[in-house]
């Protein structure tokens, strides 16, 4: 932890305004961190340790997710479009193109943005709602030519996914998860509605019992996805 802290000003609005997401872009720690928040109709940026909220197009509307990935911040708002956001030397938001070639997307829900080692994912559930025989798919993002296209993975190697409906949780990625024993190619996903966890093979069914990893109840504390040097004040712990 850094130990700095300091508080916005008040968000553009009224009394009836409600904030539907807000992230950092960077640790606090970092040159130059702003606050994201969107209030389901316009979304604002603050720098830390300023005294004013900025607005910045086009992203105005429902902001889904942003994502820090090789020094840049990336964004999907609720339709799934993906954006990326500069922050300097003036705020400014681009909108992506990304191709999806032959491959569709109308069959896949929960859409989530993950940076997995030198991959940015996107990742949803083969379903309306991940359950046994739903199956999660991953896309990378390829920028390797001059229009951007989702190309499908068949395999995340040694990596496992964390992602929770939880909206205060973003999603991680864990390298060697059998360390701790876990398991390769799976996406660990938690429903803070029905309280279970389940761990899905990547591009297959969840349909054994043992796939449904825990089984909450109402006086059990709510798990959530944290990465353990959270909890170092010197980030190697």
């Amino acid at each position: 932890m850094s130990g700095v802290s300091s508080s916005p000003p008040q968000i553009p609005g009224d009394e009836f305004t409600e904030v539907y997401y807000g992230a950092l872009t960077a640790p606090l720690a970092s040159p130059n961190p702003h606050l994201l928040v969107t209030n389901g109709s316009h979304s604002y940026f603050w720098r830390f340790g300023s005294h004013s909220w900025l607005r910045a197009c086009p992203c105005d509307g429902t902001v889904k997710q942003i994502v820090t990935f090789k020094g840049q911040v990336f964004g999907m708002d609720s339709g799934g479009m993906l954006f990326v956001m500069h922050l300097v030397p003036r705020i400014r938001v681009r909108m992506m193109g990304v191709s999806w070639g032959e491959i569709s997307t109308r069959h896949l829900a929960n859409l989530y943005l993950v940076a997995c080692g030198d991959m940015l994912l996107l990742v949803g559930c083969r379903g309306s709602f991940p359950a046994r025989g739903d199956s999660f798919e991953a896309f990378r993002l390829d920028q390797s030519t001059e229009h951007a296209k989702w190309v499908r993975v068949e395999e995340l190697q040694n990596w496992a996914i964390f992602i929770s409906t939880d909206k205060r949780s973003q999603p991680l990625s864990f390298m060697n998860p059998e360390r701790w024993g876990g398991r390769s190619n799976c996406v660990y996903y938690y429903s803070h509605d029905s309280e279970h966890w389940a761990a899905f093979e990547l591009g297959k069914p969840a349909s054994s019992r043992n796939s449904f990893v825990f089984i909450s109840s109402s006086n059990v504390v709510q798990p959530t996805w944290v990465v353990p040097s959270m909890f170092s004040q010197c980030g190697d712990g």
